[in-house]
C-alpha cells in the first residue's frame, strides 16, 4: 500500500464510467494504448528528475501563489504528484492509458490519478475544484498523432479545448501554469524535430546535437501567442515566468551548460515572454468574475 493511499483530499472527484487497474478513467474503454509506453530506464529517470524539479522549481511557485489543491495535467509517471503530497499539497494528476503500468508498479493511490482521452479532455472534477493546475512539457504533445511531433490537422482546436478544460477546473482567482519549449526560440533541448522539418533543419540539428528549427510557421512546439490564442475570449491574465532552476540542459555539451544556465538566470524580465526565452512558462490567472 502506498503511504498516501488514505491521505484525505478536499477535492471531490465525480464517478467515471470505468476503471483501469483501479484508476478512474474518462477515456473510451479500450485495451490498446494509443501511444508507445515508456521504457523502464526512461521512466526511472523521469521519476528522479521530476522530484528535483518539483522541490526546487515548481513547489516555490505554488506556495507563492497560495495554492494548496493542485492538479498535474499530464502527470507522467506520477513523481510530481507524490512529491507535492510529501510537501503538504493536496495534489492530483491525470495522464493517458500508457502511464497506468507505471502508477500500478509504484502502487500510487487510486484516488489521486485519472486516465484521460488524448483527443478530448474530460476531467471528473467540478468547476473551480483546484487552486492551481500546472502542465510542464505536455502541451506540445497534445493534438499529435503519435504523442510526439506529428501534428494532427486540427491540433490547435484540440489544444484549445484541452487548455479550456484545465481552466474550467481552476477556481476563480486561481492559476494555470503552462510550460514547454518555446517555438519562437530556435533551439529545442528536449525533443527531436517536427515531422515537417526541412533538410537544412535536420542537417543543422545533427551537427549541433540539439534540435535547431525555424521560429516561424506551423510547428509542434508552442509559444506565448499560442497561449493567447487558446485563451481568446476568456477573462484571464498571462504573466511570463523565469525558468531559472528548471532545466538541466543535459543535451548541451558540458562546457556550455554553465553558460546556458547563466543565460536563463540573467534574462531580463521584459524578454521572458519573447523568443529570447528558451521555454514558455506562462502563469495564467483566472480573472474573478464580478
Amino acid at each position: 500500500m502506498h503511504p498516501h493511499e488514505h491521505v484525505h483530499s478536499a477535492v471531490t472527484r465525480r464517478a467515471t464510467a470505468h476503471l483501469v487497474e483501479g484508476y478512474p478513467s474518462t477515456a473510451p474503454s479500450s485495451d490498446m494504448p494509443l501511444y508507445t509506453a515508456l521504457l523502464p530506464e526512461y521512466a526511472a529517470s523521469q521519476r528522479h528528475d521530476n522530484i528535483g524539479k518539483t522541490r526546487d522549481y515548481l513547489a516555490p511557485i505554488l506556495r507563492r501563489i497560495g495554492a494548496h489543491k493542485v492538479l498535474d495535467a499530464g502527470c507522467g509517471v506520477g513523481a510530481t504528484v507524490g512529491a507535492l503530497l510529501d510537501l503538504g499539497f493536496d495534489s492530483h494528476g491525470f495522464d493517458l492509458l500508457e502511464q497506468v503500468p507505471q502508477w500500478s508498479q509504484q502502487k500510487l493511490p487510486h484516488g489521486r490519478f485519472v486516465v484521460t482521452d488524448p483527443l478530448q479532455l474530460e476531467l471528473p472534477f467540478d468547476d473551480g475544484a483546484f487552486d492551481a493546475v500546472f502542465s510542464v512539457g505536455v502541451l506540445e504533445h497534445v493534438g499529435t498523432v503519435d504523442g510526439h511531433a506529428t501534428r494532427r490537422i486540427d491540433y490547435h482546436e484540440i489544444r484549445r479545448q484541452w487548455v479550456l478544460e484545465l481552466l474550467r477546473v481552476t477556481r476563480q482567482g486561481g492559476y494555470l501554469v503552462l510550460g514547454g519549449p518555446n517555438r519562437n526560440f530556435p533551439l529545442d533541448f528536449a525533443h527531436g524535430l517536427d515531422s515537417s522539418a526541412t533538410r537544412l533543419e535536420q542537417a543543422l540539428s545533427r551537427w549541433a546535437g540539439v534540435s535547431i528549427h525555424r521560429p516561424w510557421g506551423e510547428y509542434f512546439l508552442w509559444g506565448y501567442r499560442d497561449v493567447q490564442r487558446y485563451l481568446e475570449g476568456v477573462p484571464a491574465s498571462i504573466t511570463p515566468l523565469s525558468i531559472d532552476g528548471l532545466l538541466g540542459f543535459s543535451r548541451i555539451p558540458s562546457p556550455l551548460r554553465s553558460l546556458a544556465r547563466a543565460y536563463v538566470r540573467h534574462l531580463p524580465r521584459p524578454l521572458l515572454g519573447t523568443g529570447f526565452n528558451p521555454w514558455v512558462m506562462a502563469l495564467v490567472q483566472k480573472t474573478v468574475c464580478p
